[in-house]
């Protein structure tokens, strides 16, 4: 087991907080040494009426899958967790380019899961904000993953299912 698998759960999610203080790490790193710190949060639409509809198993189902997702398309310096009923993406030397291209990428798989409730399929979504933080231009860690929350809301709001980078 290596550094970056140490502490994650089962899902090979790191835990609420464990990413929080992975995100704190990575920031005083991208301030101290001036590189781009990126952050995904990523939120399953409708998870919590697909779980009341269908069931938990159908909502461990979905959470499970997306858990893969994610963890396949992050790189090996990238951190995955939880926070809260959300997913989040720590993307050290990541600029709003390459974070906005992983956040649609994502975005594009997860619509095309294979859940299946009955043998039907079910379509999942999700909603995304991303962030940048450049070099030092906060001195609080929280703030790119606040900005990445605000992307977030925007997408919501607007009825979910499409990627918002924060402005």
């Amino acid at each position: 087991m290596d550094d970056r698998s140490a502490g994650r759960t089962d899902s090979g999610l790191f835990s609420y907080t464990q990413i929080l203080h992975l995100l704190k790490i990575e920031f005083s790193r991208a301030r101290r040494y001036q590189y781009q710190l990126s952050c995904v949060l990523v939120e399953i639409d409708r998870l919590g009426a697909l779980g009341d509809l269908h069931g938990s198993d159908a909502r461990d189902q979905i959470e499970g899958a997306a858990a893969d997702l994610l963890n396949r398309y992050s790189r090996s310096c990238d951190f995955v967790g939880r926070l809260g009923e959300r997913f989040v993406i720590v993307l050290p030397h990541t600029d709003a380019k390459g974070a906005r291209l992983l956040a649609q990428r994502i975005h594009d798989r997860i619509g095309e899961l294979d859940v299946r409730v009955d043998g039907r399929p079910l379509r999942v979504s999700a909603s995304i904000g991303v962030s940048t933080q450049e070099g030092d231009e906060s001195i609080f860690f929280d703030t790119v993953l606040k900005r990445a929350e605000a992307a977030l809301g925007d997408v919501l709001a607007r009825g979910g299912d499409s990627v918002e980078l924060a402005t």
